[in-house]
């Protein structure tokens, strides 16, 4: 992949031109026109397997997306936040209590170091995203900051990563594109949404350092692997047919023929440039493995955790474990649960609160 430019600013901070502004615009539009090389030799798993005892936990009714997110605190502490609420546990997650957010975010929340949470809020039909950030463990936030989108007008609209890499640095992953070119899938200028990194070196009180991930791309998730340079994302890589792809793209990707998104798959890629440039983009399992995040346990193996969204009446929560960094991955999936939850009101235990003592 070439990199990326931050539109708004020169090497040395200045704004640019306008008319140099136009010109990396439209390099940009036509650098996510053309669709990344995926390659296929990740196999799909030959067998998935229940894992027995896993629990599901009722949520308030959301609306038509709940795109959870979850987090732990310095003193491990679990927190989760999805449809406007956020709820936390201090044991394990046999308990909770739950707290009204200052917005109804889908999904973009995490914690940075020193227990700074971060809150990605998706504005009115999604015409713009801001970050608001909180220091008191959710209590009180900040007045929310804008991102700077430009030259696309539509953001957000799912699931977002928050994510801290091992340097400091706070990463978001957001969705960008254009309200003309949802579906113009054979207009390179305009055509599919992709996701994007915004960087922050203060604390997450401002946002810049905009990057793109790979085109055609949502819901993407980060993880920078320990004692190495390399990084690792999960990708939703979603689009229509393009001129260049070949006839049996849909046998590919595990599609039914002529659909109109015939791939809707998880992506694994990597970047040895701290996220600036992904690279060895795999189909990561069957149609509809999305969205997904990867997780590094102790003994440094990692373990991918996705939807496994279709068919929907049978939609599970799926793990497969790599021990060679996401070079290969096992013959096997763990499935966690199936289907989508229970009835609101069958929590365990759980105590609406309003502050964040947990």
């Amino acid at each position: 992949m070439m990199r990326r430019r931050d539109f708004l600013r020169g090497a040395a901070g200045a704004p640019l031109a306008m008319g140099t502004l136009f010109e990396a615009a439209r390099a940009d539009a036509l650098a996510t026109g053309r669709a990344p090389s995926i390659a296929y030799d990740i196999e799909h798993a030959g067998k998935t397997v229940p894992i027995p005892g896993a629990e599901l936990f009722a949520m308030p009714d959301p609306g038509p997306r709940t795109d959870t997110r979850t987090a732990l605190m310095s003193q491990g502490d679990i927190c989760v936040s999805g449809a406007g609420y956020l709820w936390k546990s201090r044991d394990r997650g046999e308990t909770w209590t739950m707290t009204e957010l200052p917005c109804g975010t889908a999904g973009g929340f995490g914690i940075l170091d020193r227990d700074v949470f971060i809150l990605l809020d998706d504005a009115k039909e999604n015409l713009g995203t801001s970050v608001r950030r909180s220091t008191d463990k959710g209590s009180s936030w900040s007045d929310p900051v804008a991102l700077d989108i430009w030259p696309y007008d539509i953001s957000g609209g799912g699931w977002s990563d928050v994510y801290q890499h091992p340097d400091g640095t706070a990463m978001i992953t957001v969705t960008l594109r254009r309200r003309d070119g949802w579906d113009r899938w054979d207009d390179p200028a305009i055509r599919g949404f992709h996701d994007f990194i915004f960087r922050s070196t203060d604390g997450g009180k401002s946002w810049g350092d905009r990057t793109l991930i790979v085109p055609y791309s949502a819901e993407t998730s980060l993880l920078a692997l320990r004692d190495s340079r390399r990084m690792l994302c999960f990708i939703r890589a979603q689009r229509g047919n393009l001129p260049e792809d070949s006839p049996d793209l849909w046998k590919q990707t595990g599609c039914t023929q002529g659909h109109a998104y015939p791939l809707k798959n998880g992506v694994v890629a990597e970047s040895d440039d701290g996220g600036r440039t992904w690279k060895n983009l795999r189909l990561f399992d069957t149609y509809g493995s999305i969205p997904g995040e990867l997780i590094q346990v102790p003994d440094g193996r990692l373990a991918a955790v996705w939807l496994q969204r279709y068919p929907h009446d049978k939609s599970e929560i799926r793990v497969r474990i790599s021990a060679d960094g996401g070079r290969t991955w096992g013959k096997q999936n763990f499935a966690l649960r199936q289907g989508h939850g229970v009835k609101a009101g069958q929590f365990r235990s759980v105590r609406r609160g309003r502050g964040g003592a947990g």
